[in-house]
């Protein structure tokens, strides 16, 4: 009888160390998932911010601005440089320009 005991008390063991395991990786799959959905939420914070300057600049002054350099210095549309890549391509005066927001090393 005592064998039997002790061989369950060894199972009892080894789930309690596959569960606690499993915990451990669970958590840190949820850590990585949050700090994905946060750096999207980033990323089109920068867009939205860029795209109110524009409108905010075409309101005022009723052209769009040339370049980002335009809208960081007047607008004070401000951006992590370091991290973020930001492509502004200005056509003309009278249409609206294309924005796009990468994140480096993406």
């Amino acid at each position: 009888m005592k064998a039997v005991t002790d061989r369950s008390r060894s199972f009892i063991n080894i789930g309690a160390i596959l569960l606690f395991v499993a915990i451990v990786v669970w958590f840190i799959i949820a850590v990585n998932n949050t700090q994905a959905a946060s750096d999207e939420q980033e990323l089109a914070a920068v867009k939205r911010s860029v795209e109110n300057g524009i409108t905010l600049c075409y309101s005022i002054e009723g052209v769009y601005p040339e370049d980002l350099g335009y809208l960081t210095e007047v607008y004070g549309v401000d951006y992590d440089s370091e991290r973020f890549i930001i492509h502004y391509d200005c056509f003309a005066a009278n249409i609206r320009p294309t924005v796009t927001v990468m994140e480096k090393g993406q």
